[in-house]
């Protein structure tokens, strides 16, 4: 049985906290036996009295550990796909960099520096579930704890190349995209190749771009980093009647 862990640094859990905390995956090559199974990372979803050949664990030592079936993390993600059979050459610098592997008591260790231990563990109920465990409730502290958790299932998605979970995150950002983070948003958008989020922030910028433009620190550092995105934005607004027309025929075609 082959199962993944995912360790973190002891911390302050608190969602807004700035220390730098590390996440590892490891990839057993043997069977696992403990008295944990991986229900306790997904929420008590699966029964505990399932057999030790289908067990991960959560222990704690110097941190906190995760436990995935490795089959799971390949199956979902192309990017631990390709970490875990060895064929990364074809992976952004930049993503290869923040997963750093060795070797410990046999198994596969996977270091994951861009990602929180909290955004990974969604990431990992997602990969079993198809669905994260995030509340959109009313209140403004639940609303900004909801994005700042969808921004981090954003990029994690985009990142670890998981398809359903793109998709499924920016269903839930399409309804909460503002003034103050439709440029983060259609950053990652662009960074990712993901059209649905990027073609709904184009859509607010063309109606909102004065006021974007007008959050100065923002949009000066945004315009100075991504004049790409800028160029297409502009263009956009002043031909918004295209650029609607274009977004309308893929829509239209699909329905036959």
């Amino acid at each position: 049985m082959e199962s993944t862990t995912t360790q973190s640094q002891n911390g302050n859990s608190d969602w807004h906290s700035q220390q730098k905390r590390e996440t590892n995956i490891f990839l057993a090559e043997r069977q696992l036996t403990t008295e944990i199974p991986y229900n306790f990372v997904l929420g008590s979803r699966l029964s505990a009295a399932q057999p030790n050949n289908q067990q991960g664990q959560w222990c704690i030592t110097s941190g906190t550990y995760m436990a995935v079936h490795r089959c799971v993390l390949a199956a979902r993600s192309n990017t631990f796909s390709a970490i875990m059979s060895g064929n990364n050459s074809r992976l952004d610098p930049d993503i290869k960099k923040g997963l750093e592997t060795s070797v410990r008591n046999n198994k596969l260790e996977i270091s994951i520096d861009k990602t929180l231990p909290e955004i990974m563990k969604q990431v990992i109920i997602f990969m079993y579930t198809a669905k994260c465990e995030l509340n959109e409730r009313n209140g403004t502290f639940s609303i900004i704890l909801f994005c700042h958790q969808s921004y981090g299932l954003l990029d994690a998605a985009g990142r670890y190349d998981i398809k359903s979970l793109k998709e499924y995150t920016s269903q839930l950002l399409v309804n909460h995209i503002n003034i103050n983070n439709v440029l983060k948003l259609i950053e990652s958008a662009y960074v990712y190749n993901n059209l649905l989020l990027k073609h709904k922030c184009i859509d607010y910028f063309i109606d909102n771009g004065k006021e974007v433009m007008d959050t100065n620190e923002s949009w000066g550092r945004f315009a100075n980093n991504c004049k790409g995105i800028v160029a297409d934005l502009l263009y956009w607004t002043v031909n918004k009647d295209e650029y609607r027309q274009e977004i309308a025929q893929p829509q239209l075609h699909s329905q036959w």
